[in-house]
């Protein structure tokens, strides 16, 4: 479904064809909103669904590199020994607090663990090669603006969107919930079955990598 005809899906919901009290700029928010409720949900059943990876080289000396523009969740950060990811194992980064800093001191060499600082990761101890940082992430689905857009999720979790922000809006009016509460059973089943599913072999839904990057991160 595209941006629109999700709203017109909603205006119907809540008998308000012309969009003259939900209007079109309030409804394009709460669908939006409804889509980021609706990612939260499906990364909790499968939290491979909207998985990215991006890589860096380190510099010698720097501990800061900025995250994802696009980060959601951080599923992973691990490091290999430049040019060599496609034929040596990878060493997991590990995450610490910023107390826990002391303990590495002012070491340099290859990265351990990393804290966060605003939109950067800080690598600890501080790199003393190059190194390929291979980031694994849930990123945050793009907002939708255009009429013609479309959710970046499975066609059959667009309705869902549009039942959660007609279930808000009819909260916001006071008004009685049973007209979607059907159709909200049927899609809380649907998410059960995906958190069921999760160990499948394959992904069922989007999951993308990244290609060759370097001297920065690359997203």
């Amino acid at each position: 479904m595209t941006l629109l005809q999700m709203k017109t899906y909603c205006w119907d919901l809540l008998d308000d064809p012309n969009g003259q009290y939900f209007t079109a700029s309030n409804l394009t928010l709460r669908l939006n909103l409804g889509m980021i409720e609706l990612q939260k949900r499906l990364i909790s059943a499968n939290k491979e669904l909207f998985q990215d990876c991006v890589k860096t080289n380190t510099v010698v000396g720097q501990q800061a590199y900025s995250m994802p523009s696009d980060l959601f969740q951080l599923i992973r950060l691990e490091y290999y020994q430049a040019g060599q990811s496609a034929t040596t194992l990878s060493s997991q980064i590990y995450p610490m607090t910023p107390n826990q800093k002391d303990l590495v001191g002012s070491l340099n060499g290859a990265p351990q663990y990393y804290t966060t600082a605003k939109n950067n990761f800080v690598l600890w101890p501080t790199p003393d090669a190059i190194y390929e940082v291979h980031c694994e992430y849930n990123y945050q689905v793009a907002p939708l603006s255009s009429d013609s857009d479309v959710p970046d999720m499975d066609d059959i979790w667009h309705e869902y969107i549009a039942i959660l922000t007609t279930r808000d809006c009819l909260i916001k009016d006071g008004r009685p919930l049973a007209p979607i509460e059907s159709k909200m059973v049927r899609y809380e089943e649907l998410l059960k079955q995906v958190s069921i599913q999760r160990q499948a072999d394959q992904p069922r839904m989007v999951v993308t990598t990244a290609g060759d990057g370097g001297g920065g991160w690359s997203w």
